[in-house]
């Protein structure tokens, strides 16, 4: 049987939580700026920074996947939000659990060959050299970002560690960092392209649109982009 809900934070552990972030975030700027590749690794880690110290329905969750079974509260874990359909399964859903490892290897593969394409265009040290190439950034960190939550790795904490890519994908590439971690951006723009990201599996394809639309106006609000 997995183990216990894990939906919300802790209230009392809301400003440990910011330092972590901001923590966090440090060491993400610091491995973008040197083009390092995002690995599992890289995100299991950041996601123990980010909750270090803090209060946790279980300690297996905290780095660890949906379905590791060398942690029997993850077997079977299932995550989803909005209203219980008649399945008595949330609306919009991550993956099976039992899928999760498999997921999340393509979704490097994908990621480190889809880096290795913008690496060429935008060598190291320098930003994208007009709006075309500040919109390749965007999209690749909107469908890193929808692809992340879609997979849903962790029982919680998904949220902030798909913004931790999108702001790894754009610092790499002499972006600031587009979106905040905590709290998450307000208003309904960057609500619905998260819920637009996820599904129900096992058949279902994430919508990046509304993430890409997001992205795209909060460059413009920190550097501006006609």
């Amino acid at each position: 049987m997995p183990g216990p809900a894990w939906d919300d934070d802790d209230p009392g552990d809301s400003a440990m939580i910011s330092a972590n972030c901001r923590d966090v975030l440090r060491t993400v700027q610091r491995d973008a700026l040197a083009r390092a590749d995002i690995s599992e690794r890289d995100v299991r880690s950041w996601h123990r920074v980010l909750y270090q110290g803090c209060a946790v329905p279980a300690t297996a969750y905290v780095g660890n996947f949906r379905g590791d079974t060398a942690h029997h509260e993850l077997i079977d874990y299932e995550v989803g939000v909005g209203r219980l359909l008649r399945d008595g399964l949330p609306e919009k859903m991550g993956v099976w659990a039992r899928d999760v490892s498999p997921a999340v290897t393509r979704f490097v593969q994908a990621l480190e060959s889809a880096m290795a394409i913008l690496d060429q265009n935008i060598p190291a040290g320098s930003k994208p050299k007009d709006a075309a190439r500040i919109g390749e950034v965007i999209k690749l960190a909107a469908a890193a970002h929808g692809e992340w939550l879609r997979i849903h790795p962790f029982a919680n904490g998904n949220g902030r560690t798909a913004r931790l890519i999108a702001n790894a994908i754009a610092l790499r590439y002499g972006l600031p960092a587009l979106i905040a971690l905590k709290p998450r951006p307000a208003g309904v723009q960057y609500l619905r392209a998260a819920r637009n990201s996820m599904g129900r599996p096992p058949d279902f394809q994430s919508d990046y649109y509304q993430a890409v639309a997001a992205f795209t106006m909060y460059v413009r609000q920190t550097i501006g982009i006609g």
